[in-house]
Formats: structure tokens, C-alpha cells, sequence
């Protein structure tokens, strides 16, 4: 088995494919961390959750476009933050009647997901960040879901060999690669811009081999993807 970590996806199918694909995952035999958003952005989030649901071993952990779906599939919400960060092309995909039917059990599937991970080699994967002065067991939702505290911190965090994080894209740094940060390079940040005009990306967590899609602006040329 191996254990490969997965950025952002928002909604783009075809990337996620083509990085399965491209980095010889087996759903069957590999541990898959995904490190949160599967949906919101591009047409194809039912898709992508359908994907995952396929991967034997995997740990999904939920990031704040997770969150802002659940809402609307559990209770109707759908506040204009959401719908203007790509949520209108989630409600838009499962109004399809092929995903329709879907919706219950996809329902189930994201109430399942976690919001932090650790792993037996002291690895830490989240979606967005940490108190890097609060215990493990004490951080608080927000914190992990939507808090960027990690990249004010001067010292690094030595609690945990590795921390692996979404969220951020790191086309904000110019690039659409993933990036270390921190005192010792021991922060990933995964998150490379697949909801916007970057790449979704796959990493072997062991040795830091990683592989990436085409730009999702190529994949889907005919969306707007969140910048719409």
C-alpha cells in the first residue's frame, strides 16, 4: 500500500482522473487522504464525490465548500457567499436527474468525513490550518476549516513531522505547484488553484513524488470555474 495525499478538487472531475491515472493510484489497494472541497467551482462535483466513494482506503477530510454543501443538501442553505465561490454550479450539477437520486447518498457520504487526520508516522493533514497553541484534540471547527494561522508562525510547528494542508492556493505565490513552508519545510501546501486557472495535484506522501492534471481552465474550456 501506499499513501498518497490529494489537493482541492472543486468540482473538476476530469483533473482528478487524469491524476489517478497519471500517478498509478490503485483505489483498491492505496490509502487516499483527501484534504478537502471536492465540490463548488467546476460542473462535475457529484462526479468527484462519486469518484472518491470508490477509494478503499481513504480519509476525507472536510473543508468549508464541504461545509457550505452539506448545509444546502441538509437544510436547504444556500447564502450568497457560497453561490458566489461556486456553489451554484454544485445546485446546478445535482439538479441533473442523473445525480438527483444521488443526493441522499452523497449526503451520507460527506457526513462521514473528518476534520483532522493523524497519521502513525506523526503526519498531520487538515484542511486549512491550526492553533498551533491549542492541543489536537482541543482545535475548534472554524479553526480547521477556514483559519490560516500557520503561515504567520515564525518557529514552525514541532509537534509533527509533516503537516499537509489545502485551502490556500498557492497561485497567490505565483506558482501552481505545491509549496513548503515553516522553519524546517515541514508544511505542504497542496491547494494548487484546480478551482481557479491551476492544476489539481496528487502526492506521494513517503517520498514528495507528485503529479498534476492539465490546467483545469483547458479541461473545461467552456466554464468559468469559481472566477465566474
Amino acid at each position: 500500500m501506499k499513501t498518497y495525499v490529494l489537493g482541492d478538487i472543486h468540482g473538476a472531475y476530469r483533473a482528478l482522473t487524469q491524476v489517478f491515472e497519471r500517478s498509478g493510484f490503485v483505489a483498491q489497494r492505496d490509502r487516499l487522504i483527501f484534504l478537502g472541497d471536492a465540490v463548488d467551482g467546476w460542473s462535475q462535483s457529484p462526479e468527484s464525490i462519486e469518484e472518491l466513494m470508490q477509494v478503499k482506503y481513504l480519509v476525507y477530510l472536510l473543508g468549508n465548500h464541504d461545509f457550505w454543501a452539506l448545509d444546502w443538501l441538509l437544510n436547504g442553505k444556500r447564502p450568497a457567499i457560497w453561490m458566489e465561490q461556486g456553489g451554484l454550479a454544485t445546485m446546478e450539477a445535482y439538479s441533473r436527474r442523473e445525480w438527483r437520486a444521488k443526493k441522499g447518498e452523497h449526503l451520507d457520504f460527506l457526513m462521514k468525513g473528518r476534520l483532522k487526520f493523524l497519521d502513525e508516522e506523526n503526519r498531520l493533514f487538515v484542511h486549512a490550518g491550526i492553533d498551533p497553541m491549542v492541543p489536537l484534540d482541543q482545535q475548534v471547527e472554524t479553526d480547521l476549516i477556514w483559519d490560516r494561522m500557520l503561515f504567520d508562525l515564525v518557529d514552525g510547528v514541532p509537534d509533527y513531522k509533516e503537516i499537509f494542508i489545502g485551502h490556500t492556493v498557492t497561485l497567490t505565490e505565483g506558482t501552481d505547484k505545491p509549496l513548503q513552508f515553516g522553519e524546517k519545510d515541514n508544511i505542504w501546501r497542496l491547494d494548487t488553484g484546480a478551482g481557479y486557472y491551476g492544476k489539481l495535484t496528487i502526492m506521494n506522501v513517503e517520498t514528495k513524488e507528485y503529479w498534476q492534471s492539465d490546467p483545469v481552465t483547458e479541461l473545461y474550456p467552456d466554464e468559468p470555474g469559481r472566477l465566474g
